[in-house]
């Protein structure tokens, strides 16, 4: 790209406020003596230019701008972070694997921290954990602070007296370069809030998880507290005491019933005794009646009174035998009622026996009621705090992703520069140049060549520190671009056809020029005899022929 007229021009030589600006001849000297001050005699100059270095500034994100580097020496090399895998994500929620809620969150984690068998840490698209970033000629953020510092002197004057380096792209290259500065920018911030999205996705799951469990605990309190209740109502301590008490008394008449019976079975005894009784009586009860006796013959009553008297004496003897078989039979109804007390006195502590045992049963039931719903209630509880564990890390992971990707935006907006810190920013696409001399020296005994370059930089009066860079990043940049060069072929035929197309060693006038710019360096009083001597002595020294 060839260009002519008046450009934006950066100053090479920035001073302090007590020294006068140094342009045209006594740069020209300055720069001079810098290159060659350490000159030998086994040395030739190939060449020695005045280049100029193309930048562009291009519109960046909304209030920025960027600048990129005409010569694509500066790139923006990197990652950036990817948005999550969400078909992924949506197949672990859906559950076609049938994993248990833990299995599904553990395997979310390892997709969202792309520890999976199917991650990648860096590739071309999305399945990746990063993917590969490269801006071409992007400028990096502690050089354009430098160049900062320059563009408030920018000047607008003719680049005759400069040869510009060729640059790599063309003005709509670089328009491209911007808007796939601004998208990934936009790309990055997206990525943030797909990230987002998934706290919001994941967590839905999650919650209705959490409610499952709700459901889950009140079902078992709701059942366990129903049996606990209803096992509780069985039997209690004081519910004994009072069947117990009810008990005794039904004991109590249940005894007094029974000797009831046993007094009434003794009475039937004396039933039995009476009816023997009376039925000898009444056989008996003839041989009372006197009257009627006397009025039969004796003789005739000594056969009947003495077989009454057999009678008698045969029904005593079976009386007799009746009574002691009925005493027999009233011995055992009295042990019956001995009998009665103890039967009443076993049955009752049974009863209690069996009460007690109730009790027991009960109080081991609503042991083991509780036991098996606190066990449940924990393992339900033990499943909840799992999963609150897992999820918090889940939300974790995505607070980091998010952010990561709004860190890489920040980060990439860095490497832009706010509208308001250079007029030349109110246009939307500006060149601007930096300008540099450059000395190609060859070792006659080798051939061996090597390149010098003045860049920017600040001129004091001081004869033993007369410039340094401008800034620190313009020291290490001189030391990278120097091994860059020498490794970049297309680089360096692009500095050494520049230099030679408009070589200042062909310009006759070079010694008169550097002459006039001594004077002025002089009159500064930025160099002294020492310095002057030098610059003379090496201007002959290269320009012999």
């Amino acid at each position: 790209m060839s260009i002519h007229g008046n450009q934006q021009i950066l100053p090479l030589f920035t001073t302090r406020q007590s020294l006068l600006p140094i342009k045209e001849y006594d740069e020209l000297a300055l720069a001079f003596y810098l290159l060659t001050k350490n000159y030998k005699h086994n040395e030739r100059v190939i060449s020695f230019s005045r280049l100029l270095w193309p930048f562009l500034c291009v519109q960046g994100a909304i209030g920025t701008h960027i600048i990129l580097d005409g010569l694509e020496v500066f790139s923006k090399k990197g990652k950036i972070s990817n948005p999550p895998r969400q078909p992924v994500i949506g197949h672990l929620l859906r559950n076609v694997e049938n994993l248990t809620k833990s299995e599904q969150l553990n395997k979310i984690i390892e997709v969202l921290s792309y520890i999976d068998k199917e991650a990648e840490e860096i590739g071309l698209g999305e399945e990746s954990k990063y993917q590969k970033l490269k801006i071409n000629s992007l400028i990096n953020p502690e050089f354009l602070q430098t160049l900062a510092k320059l563009l408030p002197l920018v000047e607008f004057k003719p680049v005759s007296e400069y040869m510009p380096l060729e640059t790599v792209f063309t003005t709509e290259q670089a328009l491209d370069v911007a808007e796939k500065y601004r998208k990934t920018i936009d790309y990055m911030k997206g990525n943030a809030l797909r990230w987002n999205t998934q706290t919001e996705l994941i967590g839905k799951e999650v919650d209705e998880w959490f409610i499952d469990l709700n459901v889950q605990l009140k079902d078992i309190n709701t059942r366990y507290s129903s049996q606990i209740n209803k096992t509780s109502q069985i039997i209690d301590s004081n519910q004994m005491k009072d069947q117990i008490a009810l008990e005794s008394d039904k004991s109590d008449q249940w005894k007094v019933n029974e000797k009831r019976r046993v007094i009434e079975n003794i009475s039937v005894l004396f039933k039995t005794v009476e009816r023997q009784i009376e039925d000898i009586i009444k056989k008996n009860k003839f041989y009372t009646q006197s009257e009627i006796l006397k009025s039969r013959v004796f003789n005739d009553l000594t056969e009947p009174f003495e077989n009454h008297f057999k009678y008698l004496i045969n029904e005593g003897n079976n009386f007799v035998s009746m009574v002691t078989s009925l005493t027999q039979k009233y011995m055992e109804l009295k042990e019956r009622a001995f009998q009665i007390d103890e039967e009443a006195k076993k049955k009752l502590e049974e009863f209690g026996s069996s009460l007690n045992s109730k009790l027991k049963d009960r109080d081991r039931d609503l042991s083991t009621f509780e036991k098996e719903k606190q066990e449940k209630i924990s393992e339900i509880e033990s499943i909840r705090i799992r999963l609150e564990e897992l999820y918090s890390q889940i939300k974790k992971i995505i607070h980091f992703s998010n952010g990561n990707c709004l860190q890489e935006a920040k980060d990439l907006l860095s490497w832009s520069l706010s509208d308001n810190q250079s007029e030349l920013f109110s246009r939307p696409i500006q060149w601007i140049y930096m300008p540099l001399y450059v000395m190609f020296i060859e070792k006659k005994d080798t051939m061996e060549e090597k390149m010098e370059l003045i860049l920017p930089g600040i001129v004091t009066n001081d004869p033993n520190n007369i410039y340094q860079e401008i800034s620190d990043t313009m020291v290490n940049f001189k030391k990278t671009f120097k091994e860059r060069i020498e490794e970049d072929m297309a680089l360096r035929s692009n500095f050494e056809f520049s230099s030679e197309n408009k070589n200042l060693i062909d310009d006759k006038s070079l010694a008169k020029k550097i002459q006039q710019g001594i004077s002025i360096l002089r009159s500064y009083a930025i160099i002294n005899d020492e310095i002057e001597k030098t610059i003379r002595s090496n201007l002959n020294l290269i320009l012999k022929p």
